[in-house]
């Protein structure tokens, strides 16, 4: 597929991930440059808003952006029409997914995560010696799930219904969803990453509060810090996307500076 407002290579690919299901990509750039890998938060998709333009802003920079969707994001043919496959995500099949993309993508390897995909990539990349550099938006500092009445809901019908405000479904996340969050440590794998790390966070964000990024930098002093002022949970874009925001750009021009460093000897 050919991008005619761009002057790198756009193209759709998947590959297989957490049990069997097809993890759905788009590459932006030469497939020879290094690549980073970009991931989606919770109730995210690869085609929301800020992830093609984000996307287009790492490519044009010589690098190769795949933004992609979670093998159990709840995304088939349309927005959100497997709520039963969103029931059964999880924290553990996220790596299995990040690892098949990883292992269909030579050389060496950056990550990019927003929210709940901050996550993900913070504890992909401690575990995988491929990965250069990370960088987080929105990161959460934690995949336990703390809800006060979740017991209540999944002991009634198997899932806690979060709501999706813009598209005015309830969002059921399972017991499973619940129990693997525990299984993993965002702080245990900040400490040990090795590969530079960006945290990027918006001092206006009500989703995931700017004290999670305080967290992480506490646990990984090495790691490079920009808060921007006044930003939110998605740093002013919205979906359907109506062009970067001030906030947005000050985030991806940090972000594309970080990539292109640390990749740069690969390109």
């Amino acid at each position: 597929m050919e991008d005619d407002t761009t002057s790198f290579e756009v193209h759709e690919f998947e590959v297989t991930g957490s049990e069997g299901r097809p993890v759905r990509a788009v590459s932006h750039g030469e497939e020879s440059a290094p690549a980073v890998l970009v991931a989606h938060g919770f109730k995210g998709f690869k085609d929301w808003g800020m992830f093609p333009w984000l996307c287009d802003e790492i490519a044009g920079a010589g690098l190769r952006a795949i933004r992609f969707d979670f093998s159990h994001n709840g995304v088939e043919a349309t927005d959100f029409d497997r709520l039963d496959l969103f029931l059964l995500d999880t924290p553990s099949r996220h790596q299995e997914d990040l690892a098949a993309l990883a292992a269909a993508v030579p050389g060496p390897l950056g990550l990019l995560g927003h929210s709940r995909g901050g996550g993900d990539v913070i504890l992909f990349g401690a575990a995988e010696p491929r990965v250069a550099c990370v960088a987080t938006l929105a990161s959460i500092a934690s995949t336990v799930v703390n809800v006060p009445d979740a017991e209540k809901h999944l002991r009634e019908t198997g899932y806690y219904p979060f709501p999706n405000a813009r598209t005015k479904q309830l969002m059921p996340v399972g017991r499973e969803a619940f129990e693997d969050g525990a299984r993993h440590s965002i702080e245990d794998a900040a400490r040990s990453l090795e590969a530079p790390l960006l945290l990027v966070h918006g001092d206006a964000d009500d989703a995931v509060p700017v004290a999670a990024q305080t967290k992480i930098a506490g646990w990984q002093p090495k790691a490079d810090v920009l808060t921007i002022a006044g930003a939110g949970h998605t740093f002013g874009a919205v979906h359907p996307f109506q062009g970067p925001t001030p906030a947005l750009e000050e985030a991806s021009a940090r972000i594309t500076a970080h990539f292109v460093e640390h990749l740069a000897s690969e390109i």
